[in-house]
């Protein structure tokens, strides 16, 4: 499980989430990392935050219940936004308490929370929907189309947040960037070749910079289509 490092910490801003992980099996990954983050020299002695603690979660417990978050869900896309899936791994309350820190912080100012859905097919929102360039994604259109969303925002007074309900998960994001346009490409082939290519991690993908991402080499209708657009699949 260690291999999946996204999952047991993620980096938004200058702070570290360390992730109270879903599974039983994977929270000694959380152990692990944050170990490494609070004693390696590298990082103990380095000048960043922890977004919060086992203690802030511990505290959390009474009024949020078994609150999860794991990395594959959370995906900081500039601009000051944090899109964060609602997903099989992820709970809302979490969601709410992480953009309770990285808004007393200042180092966010919008979190756009979109619910994925529990279906292991897929268990983050990483998996279907990533980014491949400043103003390009690739989806899997079954559920991002689908995706109830609401936008957070820091409130009036203190521990206040602002939701709003948005009509759309795209137009969200498009807002959120202050594009004019946002190019969508979906997972490739029919309703079975997309399905399959879906499973496959068609649409998780890994940018190197702006229009150039690791694929799969077997989810060949995805990344023919990626490659149409003018993006670089290796």
């Amino acid at each position: 499980n260690s291999l999946f490092t996204r999952d047991s910490s993620c980096w938004i801003g200058n702070g570290v989430c360390v992730n109270p992980m879903y599974f039983e099996a994977r929270e000694r990954e959380s152990l692990n990392v944050g170990t490494i983050y609070r004693f390696h020299p590298e990082f103990r002695d380095a000048s960043f935050r922890f977004w919060f603690t086992d203690e802030i979660v511990d505290v959390h417990r009474e009024n949020f219940g078994q609150s999860r978050l794991e990395g594959g869900d959370v995906m900081p896309i500039g601009n000051g936004t944090v899109v964060v899936g609602i997903s099989q791994r992820t709970t809302a309350p979490m969601i709410e308490l992480l953009a309770r820190a990285i808004f007393e912080a200042g180092d966010a100012t919008r979190v756009i929370a979109c619910e994925v859905g529990r279906d292991r097919s897929h268990m983050h929102l990483d998996t279907v929907l990533t980014f491949l360039d400043r103003d390009a994604v690739t989806i899997y259109p079954r559920v991002v189309e689908n995706m109830r969303t609401f936008s957070l925002y820091p409130g009036d007074g203190e521990d206040a947040i602002r939701v709003v309900e948005e009509p759309h998960f795209l137009d969200a994001l498009r807002d959120a960037l202050g594009l004019a346009q946002l190019r969508v490409v979906p997972t490739g082939g029919d309703e079975f070749a997309s399905a399959r290519e879906q499973w496959d991690d068609g649409n998780n993908v890994v940018a190197l910079e702006p229009g150039v991402v690791i694929a799969y080499a077997k989810n060949e209708h995805t990344n023919r289509l990626m490659r149409e657009a003018g993006i670089e699949v290796i």
